[in-house]
């Protein structure tokens, strides 16, 4: 009868040492879960990140081609008004919109100053299409100097984003 108790001991033990083991196991394999969504949210966020980054650069020199555009449309036309001259202007501020939305998007992962930053490159870049659209300027790419640096700070900052580890 005590080797019966014994075995019954034993089996408790055992029970108990495989709960045990089963607990840890699930606690591990929960762990490990975490750690994988984590892991999958970075690499999302880190991939739109660099999408919207390459979508502004690719706009960002959009912008300067339809201001060129504009520029000659208004050299030929001679008339700011001219249907030609409007719809190139059209584009250009078109343009603009989308990379001020693109870069409202960046921003709201960057904070306030990035925000104000991001504004008056998208600023700027109107005020040029305005010049442009007003009156001929030659070469239009020399109106771009302080826009071309300010974009050079959004590009280090997408490029800081993209080697940043999240």
């Amino acid at each position: 009868m005590a080797d019966s108790k014994g075995n019954a001991n034993v089996f408790a033990y055992i029970s108990f040492f495989v709960a045990a083991l089963s607990l840890v196991a699930t606690m591990y394999q929960a762990y490990l879960n975490t750690r994988y969504v984590e892991l999958i949210q970075t690499s999302v966020s880190r991939g739109e990140t660099a999408r919207t980054c390459k979508d502004l650069i690719d706009v960002y020199f959009q912008i300067k081609y339809r201001t060129g555009a504009l520029a000659s449309a208004l050299e030929r036309e001679k008339n700011p008004n001219s249907p030609y001259v409007i719809a190139a202007s059209s584009e250009a501020l078109n343009t603009i919109s989308r990379f001020a939305a693109l870069g409202t998007f960046l921003a709201n992962f960057q904070g306030e100053e990035k925000r104000a930053q991001y504004t008056a490159l998208s600023n700027e870049l109107a005020r040029i299409v305005g010049l442009a659209h007003k009156a001929p300027t030659g070469d239009p790419s020399k109106l771009f100097g302080k826009a071309d640096d300010m974009f050079g700070v959004m590009n280090a900052d997408c490029v800081r984003s993209a080697t940043t580890r999240l």
